[in-house]
């Protein structure tokens, strides 16, 4: 368990830090530093008196604008944005390398690796009620208010939302080999709607759900948010443009469409009332090639899962 020494303001001059701050233990928790007897020992200590005024601090952790080591002030440009883990969370690039080494560690501990997963036309296909067509109607009856089993959801009455096939199945297993991201294009609101329709008791993602708010070019998603190493970390995505810089981590999957496409001369799975078959899907096809590299780094076979180019081929 991560150590956690926490002591309050000396003097007047940190005073009005206090309410800004989180609990150093929920911050711990969130940054996965506390799941595993083996994780690193780290100690916080808030103002700490060795800490002169910080002078001598690495500011390596911000909240709200405040280093949540020596209470100095800090740029509001400062570090990197981690928002998703906590609302007003700075790192710095140094604790940033740091954390995704130790977090990489703690997890090898546990056998297991990172994994990266997009959510629109990967794990899931949405639809405006409005652009349904005629023949898509029919599914306004059929939704599911249980979140346990469903597959068809409604969202803010306006959206319908389905469940790739065999999804919860992959998010069971691949759970039990890899720490999960979410990584979308989406809004942070829709991202943390949509999760809990494929993760309802929070199991695989926790708060890792990273959103466009987040990402410092719109039209590109990276690495470097998520905590940890890149050499350890695969990515799950049906848009390979959005990877360009990641290329060498991503397994690119053919795009789920459930509803109406316009870009296809053809009728939907919706129109249909059919879908994709779970056995021979390609979130089936993908837990194999995931299966595959796990056992490849683990048996000691590989030590970087870059160096795999069949897994962009599913």
């Amino acid at each position: 368990m991560v150590a956690v020494s926490v002591r309050p303001p000396t003097s007047t001059h940190h005073h009005h830090v206090r309410s800004k701050i989180t609990p150093t233990s929920t911050l711990h928790r969130s940054l996965g530093l506390d799941s595993c007897s083996k994780a690193p020992r780290i100690r916080l200590k808030i103002f700490d008196e060795s800490i002169s005024l910080g002078f001598n601090c690495k500011h390596s952790t911000v909240i709200n604008g405040v280093c949540l080591h020596c209470g100095r002030p800090m740029a509001s440009d400062y570090g990197i944005r981690f928002d998703y883990i906590f609302d007003g969370l700075r790192l710095s690039l140094d604790e940033i390398s740091r954390l995704k080494v130790a977090n990489s560690n703690k997890l090898f501990a546990q056998k297991k690796l990172h994994l990266v997963l997009d959510l629109d036309h990967t794990l899931l296909h949405s639809k405006a009620f409005k652009k349904l067509t005629p023949d898509e109607l029919y599914l306004m009856k059929q939704t599911d208010s249980n979140t346990s089993d469903g597959s068809l959801f409604v969202l803010d009455d306006a959206y319908l939302v389905k469940l790739r096939p065999f999804v919860r199945t992959f998010l069971e297993e691949a759970s039990s080999m890899f720490e999960i991201y979410v990584c979308s294009m989406g809004s942070r609101y829709y991202v943390k709607k949509v999760a809990t329709f494929l993760d309802p008791e929070g199991k695989y993602f926790d708060s890792r759900c990273i959103s466009r708010e987040d990402f410092k070019e719109k039209s590109k998603k990276k690495l470097e948010l998520v905590l940890g190493r890149e050499d350890r970390t695969i990515i799950i995505d049906d848009t390979k443009s959005v990877w360009s810089d990641h290329l060498d981590n991503l397994i690119t999957v053919q795009e789920y469409n459930y509803f109406t496409d316009y870009h296809h001369n053809c009728k939907s799975y919706a129109e249909m009332k059919t879908d994709e078959i779970e056995s021979e899907g390609e979130l089936q096809n993908v837990l194999e090639v995931l299966r595959r590299i796990h056992g490849l780094f683990f048996d000691g076979l590989i030590k970087d899962i870059r160096c795999l180019p069949f897994k962009r081929f599913v």
